[in-house]
């Protein structure tokens, strides 16, 4: 009877932790960063505008990543300061989706290692979420998917806004225009057929 009791405990420790796995987005290829500057009269912002690959893996992930469920996915593209940034109190340097292809979406992303303590929230339009979102001054790697094939490009306005509700900031910013600098770029995203893009199994 002991004997039956060690098995039967056994089978179910072993059960609960493969219930447990987790699933997080993959991710490869070199990290390519929207290099923001502001230097107290002008911000800036510049990017290499190469189109990136982005991959379907096949993974089903764990939620809330599950978002990015069967689409091709990259979260090579973040938002990087290039340099000491300081902006007047309560003021941030918000992102803002000004145009974007069809059927690119947008997730919160943050550090590409820190994968399970990222947000996957929608951004930038996509689900009904705001176009403007806050950055918040580090290193942020969103995600960047689509459902099907195809050349995708998203153009974003950076702009200094008030912290708390994003509007623009109509004073002087030490510049004595009497207008918030603003600045623009864009993000580029190429899903081909294979070779060029692979679907992954499953892991």
């Amino acid at each position: 009877m002991n004997t039956t009791k060690a098995m039967i405990a056994a089978t179910a420790t072993f059960a609960t932790c493969a219930a447990g796995a987790q699933t997080w987005p993959q991710f490869e290829n070199p990290m390519v960063h929207v290099m923001i500057a502001f230097d107290g009269t002008d911000l800036t912002a510049h990017t290499d505008s190469t189109p990136l690959a982005m991959i379907n893996y096949g993974d089903m992930h764990t939620a809330p990543a599950d978002v990015l469920d069967g689409k091709y996915i990259s979260s090579q593209y973040g938002f990087l300061a290039d340099g000491f940034i300081t902006l007047p109190q309560d003021a941030a340097i918000w992102i803002e989706m000004t145009s974007a292809s069809a059927g690119i979406e947008a997730y919160e992303g943050g550090m590409r290692m820190m994968r399970q303590n990222h947000t996957y929230a929608p951004m930038f339009g996509t689900a009904g979420s705001d176009a403007a979102w806050k950055w918040g001054g580090t290193m942020h790697h969103p995600w960047f998917a689509a459902a099907n094939e195809g050349s995708y490009s998203m153009v974003v306005n950076l702009y200094i806004g008030d912290a708390a509700t994003g509007a623009p900031l109509s004073s002087a910013i030490g510049n004595g225009r009497g207008w918030a600098p603003t600045a623009s770029t864009s993000v580029s995203y190429a899903v081909c057929s294979p070779p060029a893009v692979t679907v992954r199994p499953a892991r």
